[in-house]
């Protein structure tokens, strides 16, 4: 798998834009826990640049409701391989949502409530540009 990408007349290799995964389960809050999975925003980075992602998405449903969620991971953390991971610990928007049809509200029935999650992310993803002729 390619991790650079050769540009015309460049005097370096430039890293190539790529993405990482990540899902697992909030705390306890309420009695209850959700799952999620996200996957960041793509960027150039490489494994020693100290890089970070973007993101956002909304968790799994759990106990009626469900609770969107944003932000950026910390900085690409190198492993031995040459691929890296990158820390992803959020606290989920305190309100929760419930679907009705074509959108979703807030359940007024339930107290308002924060989640966190803190996993690590997968190595990086979709930058494989495969080999082309020359």
């Amino acid at each position: 798998m390619r991790k650079f990408q050769e540009l015309p007349g460049a005097t370096a290799p430039r890293p190539l834009a790529h993405a990482h995964y990540a899902g697992g389960w909030t705390d306890t809050v309420l009695g209850h826990a959700h799952s999620l999975e996200l996957f960041t925003y793509p960027v150039n980075g490489s494994a020693a640049d100290g890089h970070v992602h973007t993101f956002q998405g909304h968790t799994h449903m759990s106990a009626g409701h469900f609770h969107r969620f944003f932000g950026t991971t910390g900085p690409a953390i190198a492993l031995p391989s040459g691929e890296h991971i990158h820390r992803v610990e959020f606290s989920l928007d305190d309100e929760p949502f419930e679907p009705k049809g074509n959108f979703y509200k807030t359940v007024l029935s339930m107290k308002r409530h924060v989640h966190h999650f803190a996993a690590a992310s997968g190595p990086e993803i979709g930058h494989d540009l495969g080999t082309w002729d020359e």
